[in-house]
């Protein structure tokens, strides 16, 4: 069996949960002692878990896109820049660009350092989720 790459999963994370909103796949993809450090704000996975409960349940919706150039990845780690355009009823959508860090453990997320510009946490859309 070949094994697929941290890039090919982070992709199928996107697409699978993120785009279709299915919080149900999150053990799939985090491990159980997921950190999370953006922009300033630390969430582990319990929270990572709630705070995405609360927005899939919005009329939000995703579409990621990503610089390919950018990738580095070792059989742990994973690098790479990639947007998210968020889109809710009556808004203009916003792109987000996105510089992350992957460790992976046990072939899931274990740890993710990234910078989001704009600042997500400071958007009205996640106000009240984090």
């Amino acid at each position: 069996m070949i094994e697929q790459s941290n890039f090919n999963r982070l992709k199928e994370m996107f697409s699978e949960m993120v785009e279709k909103k299915n919080i149900a796949l999150l053990p799939d993809y985090y491990h159980s002692e997921f950190l999370l450090y953006s922009n300033g704000v630390t969430m582990d996975y319990t929270e990572m878990l709630s705070s995405h409960e609360k927005v899939y349940q919005t009329a939000i919706a995703y579409r990621v896109e990503y610089d390919e150039e950018s990738i580095v990845e070792t059989a742990d780690r994973l690098s790479l820049r990639l947007f998210i355009t968020i889109t809710k009823p009556e808004q203009k959508p916003v792109t987000l660009e996105l510089v992350l860090i992957a460790l992976y453990k046990g072939g899931k997320l274990y740890r993710v350092w990234e910078t989001v510009y704009p600042d997500w946490s400071q958007m009205e859309a996640f106000q009240g989720m984090v």
